[in-house]
């Protein structure tokens, strides 16, 4: 990076520290999960009575709006604690017909890799190994229409087709913050089909092929795809031209280039995620968040963002004490951590060596915070420098910030730096495509304290007021970071048989 330009204690300290309607609507979703006896679930006519969203948040700003809104829909929404594991993209699509407003739970790919690291994690009482559907009668076999996955969002609120689903909303008082974007037979579509479930978000189709995830759009192409972008998005007809009306996140959950040329004869890249959602004059009328990848990856992002918790936190600080590098420094994000309840542990010049690096699969986090420079392939620690090898393989999910120049040019590339975390289970990762110059990045200190306030994790860590420029977000752009939550015990809602 060049120089800038121009479990009780902490849940205890959590609610000393968050804003109190946050709080207040965590002590609803606790209500709601003790009340999660078989006995004592409500009719469904009864629960949707008590689904109602009639609370007014007054002139909060749009960014805080935005998690207030997320905090209350999941108040609304009990998570079981189970894991469900199923065999093939049909059976992942059945199971998530399942979730209801009584209570929701994870569905993964039962892989290898990505769901013994969520299970590790989330620590389920129970887990289910679903058999495949294709063992079903042939009329129960699959799922393939986008009228298919549209009729799923809607069968998890309790509605039969998807064309009932925003009047059923509406009655609900329900406004939904966001918009998925997939394409039917994109690995991602069953995550995109999960997050407009879990969130309450209408999810619509685009097939035109934008490139794969290393590449960079010529500008004639990039003027397509935003275009396509806001045109789905108006299609919902919900308000979105500015920030604080109804649609404020976007998430693509698709295979698209992560770079776009902003001008035809333009010399550098810019972050697709980050020039979507613009008016004509360059201001945002919306976050952009991108999943992409395989169908076990995809879903096991989106189903950490919709239901992990968060405990830790690891910073790695290679920035020296003088401006503008201290306006960046990691301290005093770490002691706002610690001060609600997060576990964190800082490295910090002249502390953040390698061997520190090369150690921190012992310190596996559920966040990442780093301040270093380099190339798509090394980063700067004290003394010496890090390669894609020394990036260690957590056992269990994590959420990144990386400040630094180049590191998610190419991150469907293991053999880069997002590529690497990605491919290693990191689930958000926030990170540039060029060389961003450091005032593209939000100081880490304002970004806990917006997340300690209740702004998603992408959001949080966007120049609300910039032009387009460097940095890409890979990740849901509804995720919250928040405490644990209670649960709903697995005997008090069994899960469907057939």
């Amino acid at each position: 990076m060049r120089r800038s330009r121009h479990r009780k204690k902490r849940k205890s300290k959590w609610r000393r520290s968050l804003r109190w309607s946050v709080w207040l609507l965590l002590l609803i979703s606790l209500i709601l999960s003790l009340q999660g006896s078989s006995s004592q679930i409500q009719s469904n006519n009864n629960l949707q009575h008590t689904f109602k969203f009639s609370d007014n948040f007054g002139n909060e700003p749009w960014a805080n709006l935005i998690g207030l809104r997320m905090v209350k829909l999941r108040s609304r929404l009990p998570t079981v604690d189970r894991v469900v594991l199923v065999p093939d993209r049909a059976t992942f699509l059945k199971a998530l017909q399942t979730w209801n407003l009584q209570g929701r739970f994870p569905i993964l790919m039962d892989d290898s890799q990505y769901a013994p690291m969520f299970i590790r994690r989330f620590q389920p009482a129970e887990v289910i190994r679903l058999p495949s559907v294709n063992a079903l009668p042939a009329a129960e076999k699959r799922i393939t229409s986008e009228g298919d996955l549209l009729d799923t969002v809607a069968k998890t609120w309790g509605v039969p087709e998807y064309k009932l689903l925003a009047n059923h909303w509406q009655k609900l008082g329900w406004i939904p913050a966001g918009v998925v974007i997939t394409s039917l037979n994109d690995p991602a579509a069953p995550a995109a089909v999960a997050l407009a479930a879990a969130w309450g978000q209408p999810l619509t189709f685009l097939d035109t092929d934008f490139g794969q995830p290393n590449d960079s759009l010529e500008f004639s192409r990039w003027q397509i795809l935003r275009s396509a972008v806001e045109d789905k998005i108006a299609q919902t007809g919900y308000g979105y031209k500015k920030l604080g009306d109804a649609i404020d996140t976007i998430t693509i959950a698709r295979q698209m280039a992560v770079k776009y040329r902003p001008a035809v004869k333009a010399k550098e890249d810019f972050a697709v995620t980050d020039g979507l959602a613009r008016n004509p004059d360059r201001s945002r009328w919306a976050i952009a968040g991108w999943i992409f990848g395989s169908l076990e990856r995809s879903i096991y992002q989106a189903m950490c963002s919709i239901f992990l918790d968060y405990q830790t936190a690891l910073m790695f600080d290679t920035y020296t004490n003088e401006s503008p590098w201290y306006f960046y420094a990691l301290k005093p994000a770490a002691a706002k951590l610690e001060k609600v309840g997060i576990k964190t542990k800082l490295f910090a010049t002249p502390n953040a060596e390698l061997k520190q690096w090369r150690e921190s699969d012992r310190l596996a986090s559920d966040l990442l915070f780093v301040n270093s420079s380099g190339s798509p392939s090394a980063f700067t620690v004290n003394g010496s420098e890090a390669q894609v090898p020394d990036i260690p393989k957590w056992q269990t999910p994590t959420a990144i910030h990386f400040i630094h120049s180049w590191s998610a040019v190419t991150p469907d590339d293991a053999q880069t730096i997002a590529g690497r975390w990605l491919a290693n289970g990191a689930y958000a990762y926030v990170g540039s495509v060029n060389e961003p110059y450091l005032q593209a990045f939000v100081p880490p200190s304002t970004i806990v304290s917006r997340l300690l306030d209740a702004v998603p994790f992408l959001v949080a860590a966007r120049q609300y007021q910039s032009s387009p420029w460097k940095v890409t977000a890979i990740g849901d752009p509804l995720m919250l970071i928040t405490p644990p939550r209670q649960r709903i015990s697995p005997k008090d809602l069994p899960y469907p048989t057939p």
